[in-house]
């Protein structure tokens, strides 16, 4: 299990939560990370998706899904393919950690998804405990509840009576048992490298989780490249095209009227 001493980290291990700027924060991270490196030594993880969404689909029990997995993005689990494609993934994660002796920042929400002693000792393999300090936001559970049930709505989810499931959001959710979460994560990485932040605060304070998070692995003082413009909300992305056998009839009607308009759109550009 994790240590308890106070580590010089060689990674920083952002994990989310779901719903608290992550999207934000790996943009504005990788939009600056030479600038970045350059000024304070931090690398970037380039994962095979900007979210590394990846990363959680090899971790996660084999009895559960994270909701990329769910929408087919990955290989189907126990195929060849499979185990390919999850190689190259371990592959990818240990070539980037041993490239450089400078610590490199690792940002992942889907992880905040594991829970299970088997799932973080599938993570610790990825990142070692003894290097690696793990960032955690924390948003007001009905805060959190709230924009989840908009952004399954938005991927086609239907909301689950399974109380096992990532779109089960009733008020007694595990998504929202953070005690959970924080102990998992502290039992395996040691209570004091697992770094909690704020949403909320964060968010009146500033208005953008940028800042806070920033600060779990830079000096409070340091000089960061401007990140005011970077509140990016998911909720605005056009609509997803709609996925055989998840999609219901509104999805359809959603997404081909706003192929309608895009086309209309770009019709009348030329005129």
């Amino acid at each position: 299990m994790g240590k308890t001493e106070d580590i010089e980290p060689h990674v920083i291990l952002h994990i989310g939560t779901l719903k608290t700027g992550t999207t934000s924060f790996q943009r504005w991270f990788s939009d600056h990370d030479a600038e970045i490196a350059d000024r304070h030594g931090f690398r970037w993880f380039t994962g095979f998706f900007p979210d590394a969404r990846e990363l959680a689909a090899i971790c996660i029990d084999d009895n559960r899904d994270t909701p990329a997995m769910a929408l087919g993005f990955f290989p189907p689990r126990g195929t060849t393919e499979w185990d390919v494609w999850a190689a190259s993934v371990r592959a990818n994660v240990a070539q980037q950690l041993n490239a450089s002796p400078s610590p490199i920042v690792v940002s992942c929400e889907a992880l905040s998804l594991l829970r299970h002693d088997s799932e973080l000792a599938r993570l610790a393999d990825l990142f070692p405990t003894n290097t690696t300090r793990v960032v955690l936001c924390l948003r007001s559970p009905r805060g959190f509840l709230d924009s989840w049930k908009s952004h399954l709505e938005h991927d086609f989810f239907r909301r689950s009576n399974d109380p096992t499931s990532f779109a089960y959001v009733n008020d007694d959710s595990w998504l929202v048992d953070y005690e959970s979460l924080t102990g998992a994560y502290r039992r395996r990485y040691g209570h004091d490298n697992v770094v909690v932040v704020d949403y909320d605060r964060t968010m009146a304070e500033h208005g953008s989780v940028v800042p806070a998070l920033a600060a779990t692995f830079l000096p409070a003082d340091a000089e960061l490249p401007a990140w005011e413009n970077y509140r990016l909300n998911k909720s605005t992305r056009p609509p997803r095209k709609p996925v055989k056998g998840l999609a219901r009839p509104r999805h359809y009607l959603r997404y081909y009227k706003w192929k309608i308009s895009l086309t209309a759109k770009r019709v009348l550009r030329r005129s």
